[in-house]
């Protein structure tokens, strides 16, 4: 018999389970243990197998083949390249592996790795102390591994923050993730600040890269603690010495050899001009990358060059995607934070658990041998006149109203243990454990002590592992930097763009402007950004303002439609610049049928104009955007065609991608569309109600 199937369907079941399992089991790591499913798995081999700190090192090939064999059924390159990587003292702040053997360099990269049949390698001392101390204690949940003949942990109890010390990257179906790294040091003061006070500083806490370097853009920085998104620029540290120039210091996960040969390529391509030679004077003691100028010219002019041109200067967009409730989310600062400490809390009340079950089982048998102990001439009489050792423990529960535990505990002891120090010692043992068992009752039933703990474990594994601060933080501008083949001066002022109802776009410089009477809209730019304008097709038009033709305060301007492509009844609903305002840092949109879109501003900004437009949101058939805006937590009211209206908190709703549709912002009665949108303060007259309902009934 042939079974029919529709290849579409088949396909596209094939194509969710891969995307979740990707998702899941490779590319984004767990916000508890920050680690992914096949680092977790190298760790675990290595402590089960007993290749720690104080064990000597093991074959690489071992270890791979270990960790595919019992755990993570992948190839043992991609395994080996798992774990040298967590090696790494340029990738990681506080490496989880420690090595013997070439397992890469700030020369070549990180791939420069020699064979898995030369290197070594066993668990840091880190991971022993911060990630898998108390795990035999049952603390957090097991799983099979894949042949079900052994089971292995679905989380570590991390004490010591990994995803912010260490940081994260991966890339998945659809979603990405780009954790930045933090020192250890202000990562545990921060963690404990929060934990004793409530307070967060979110806007001093700042990314430390294990390669140093200078971070140049401070005011930025917060973005991504309060919103999971952002970017960090960070430039190469360099020294200038007459005519040369000394990088010592190369911004994260960019070697010396490839930024040789892009220095190369932009004096090729007259992007980098002034230039005699190039030499690499590294050894193992420090990185040092010499650039020789030609006489006559500037130094600090061929470095500003160099950053423009090469990854001497280097951007990193943040992007805090991360595995919660076995779903990829965007975290907050905040959320990682409240996560972190949920999570050990609930190790360390799991852990006082067993210990408390471990100190009560032991009681019961103590409190049998005491008993046995205080009656031993009766106790050795009654074992004596018994048949067997089976008939002794039934006399034994019966006559001292014992257990069988404690009955077979009793006939277990030696004869060297029935004299007088023994009954004294089992005493004072019984009176331990019921101590012990009292202290485990009260952290079992107060959070706060499960938190004093865990303020105690950090700074004991902070005095053991903290490190300083590797990399500068300041705030600067980036000058524009002229090159051989500039093709026109560019006169940088600020100007008001202004966009008229008719829908014609005019560049006002700000000392000729002023306010029209019109019902215009206005953004404040400099002629060297790029302005952002979203559609009602749920598309963002990147455009450049020295495009954008100057006019008088009368003038007409000029039609949208003869500077972008627009469809056919495409409307620009809304323009802003390319700045970040903390306060509103998200772009919501709004379309005609109820749904309501927002998302992190940072992910329409570009360098480069798009005139075509990009995709911004997704759209359902018949639908369209009505209203975008810059926006915050503020309540949003929705009013609709058929006299209803509700509002809302705007932090209802979660951001997301480029890519995503909106959600339901009000439930419309059959025929009805929204009319008008506005946000801002509560509006009193209107109860405030959760997204999605009917709303009220307008008067």
């Amino acid at each position: 018999m042939i079974n029919e199937i529709d290849i579409i369907d088949e396909v596209q079941r094939n194509f969710i389970d891969s995307s979740y399992d990707t998702n899941t089991n490779r590319a984004f790591p767990d916000i508890r243990d920050g680690l992914k499913p096949g680092q977790r798995a190298c760790l675990w081999e290595m402590y089960v197998k007993k290749y720690t700190s104080k064990k000597p090192h093991v074959k690489s090939a071992k270890i791979s083949g270990g960790v595919a064999a019992l755990w993570w059924p992948h190839g043992t390159t991609a395994i080996y390249e798992t774990f040298a990587r967590m090696s790494q003292p340029f990738t990681n702040n506080i490496p989880e592996v420690d090595f013997h053997g070439s397992n890469g360099n700030v020369i070549l990269g990180g791939d420069a790795t020699a064979a898995d049949r030369y290197t070594e390698a066993r668990l840091s001392p880190i991971v022993e102390c911060g990630m898998l101390s108390g795990i035999n204690k049952r603390v957090v949940p097991m799983q099979a591994n894949f042949s079900e003949d052994d089971e292995w942990p679905r989380v570590f109890p991390a004490i010591f923050p990994r995803l912010l010390v260490n940081g994260a990257q991966g890339i998945g179906v659809s979603l990405s993730n780009v954790w930045l790294p933090h020192s250890f040091s202000e990562s545990a003061e921060l963690l404990l600040r929060y934990i004793e006070t409530g307070e967060l500083d979110e806007d001093n806490f700042y990314p430390d890269f294990p390669t140093g370097g200078t971070i140049i853009n401070k005011d930025e920085l917060a973005i991504i603690n309060k919103t999971g998104r952002g970017r960090v620029i960070i430039e190469s540290k360099f020294t200038i010495s007459g005519h040369e120039i000394d990088f010592y210091e190369l911004p994260y996960q960019v070697f010396i050899e490839p930024v040789i040969d892009e220095i190369k390529k932009a004096i090729d391509e007259e992007k980098v001009t002034g230039v005699a030679d190039i030499y690499n004077k590294s050894d193992k003691k420090r990185i040092s990358l010499v650039i020789t100028c030609m006489p006559g010219v500037e130094p600090y002019k061929v470095v500003a060059q160099l950053f423009a041109a090469t990854n001497l200067r280097k951007q990193f967009n943040a992007n805090q995607n991360g595995i919660i409730s076995k779903t990829p989310v965007m975290v907050t600062l905040k959320k990682y934070v409240d996560t972190y400490i949920e999570h050990n809390v609930t190790c360390i009340k799991r852990e006082y658990e067993y210990d408390l079950a471990a100190a009560r089982k032991r009681i019961h048998i103590l409190e049998g041998l005491s008993i046995a102990l205080e009656n031993i001439d009766n106790v050795l009489a009654l074992i004596k006149q018994s048949e067997n050792k089976a008939i002794a423990a039934v006399n034994l529960c019966e006559k001292y109203h014992l257990s069988r535990e404690q009955a077979d505990a009793i006939l277990a002891m030696t004869l060297s243990r029935l004299t007088h120090m023994d009954q004294i010692a089992i005493n004072k043992e019984l009176q331990e454990k019921k101590e012990l068992a009292l202290i485990c009752q009260e952290v079992i039933e107060s959070y706060q002590k499960q938190k004093d703990i865990l303020s105690e474990r950090l700074r004991d594994l902070v005095k053991k592992f903290g490190d300083k601060r590797r990399t500068a933080v300041i705030q600067k501008d980036i000058p524009k930097t002229s090159t051989a083949r500039k093709a026109k001066e560019v006169i940088i002022e600020d100007v008001i763009i202004v966009r008229t109802p008719q829908g014609y776009l005019k560049s006002i410089p700000v000392k000729a402007y002023r306010e029209a009477k019109a019902n215009t809209e206005k953004v404040k730019a400099r002629t060297d950004d790029i302005l952002l304008l979203f559609s009602s097709l749920g598309k963002v038009y990147r455009l450049k303002v020295n495009e954008i033709k100057q006019c008088g305060v009368m003038d007409k301007g000029t039609a949208l439609g003869a500077i972008l492509t627009l469809d056919q009844n495409e409307k620009i609903l809304f323009m802003t610049n390319m700045n970040i305002d903390q306060k509103h840092p998200y772009i919501t949109g709004v379309t005609e049928k109820g749904l309501v879109k927002k998302s992190d501003k940072t992910i329409f900004i570009g360098t480069t104009q798009n005139k075509r437009g990009l995709k911004c949101a997704g759209l359902n058939d018949g639908d369209k955007f009505i209203w975008f805006g810059e926006t915050n937590g503020d309540y949003m009211t929705l009013y609709t065609s058929d006299h209803m209206a509700i509002q809302f908190k705007l932090d209802e709703i979660n951001p997301v991608g480029k890519t995503a549709k909106g959600v339901k912002g009000i439930a419309l009665n059959e025929k009805a569309l929204i009319s008008l949108v506005t946000v801002g303060t509560e509006d009193k007259k209107l109860p405030v109600q959760h997204r999605a309902g009917k709303g009220v009934k307008l008067s």
